[in-house]
């Protein structure tokens, strides 16, 4: 079973940086504001992460998948740059699907108060 952390420090496990390391992913053009932290999603599981979703949780529906066609590989990160134009909506809700299916959810994560999120092996 997959599990997450929130942490405010970096990771501290090994993060594989390589030239075909996913690029970081903005949600659109824009870059965030003042108060709202871009955050860094780990993959500290020994699953390949297929699919994430970082919606606000206001939302009743899922943004876009921002991984698109790419995957997230055990021990890989991606930046999630915040496109809202209010930087005091901190609370957004992360969905990650795993290449064995598993699907795992989160709610009114505090992008205000951490910069990272880090799936991990229970």
């Amino acid at each position: 079973m997959l599990k997450t952390l929130l942490r405010n420090a970096p990771l501290r496990n090994k993060i594989l940086t390589a030239a075909l390391a996913i690029p970081a992913v903005a949600l659109t053009a824009q870059t965030a504001l003042a108060g709202k932290t871009d955050f860094r999603v780990y993959n500290g599981s020994s699953m390949t992460l297929t699919h994430l979703y970082v919606s606000d949780s206001s939302l009743d529906s899922w943004d876009n998948d921002i991984l698109g066609q790419s995957v997230l590989p055990s021990g890989y990160n991606i930046q999630v740059v915040f496109s809202d134009p209010s930087p005091n909506r901190c609370l957004y809700d992360v969905r990650a699907i795993f290449a064995d299916g598993q699907v795992l959810e989160d709610y009114r994560i505090n992008v205000c108060n951490s910069s990272d999120y880090t799936f991990f092996d229970e």
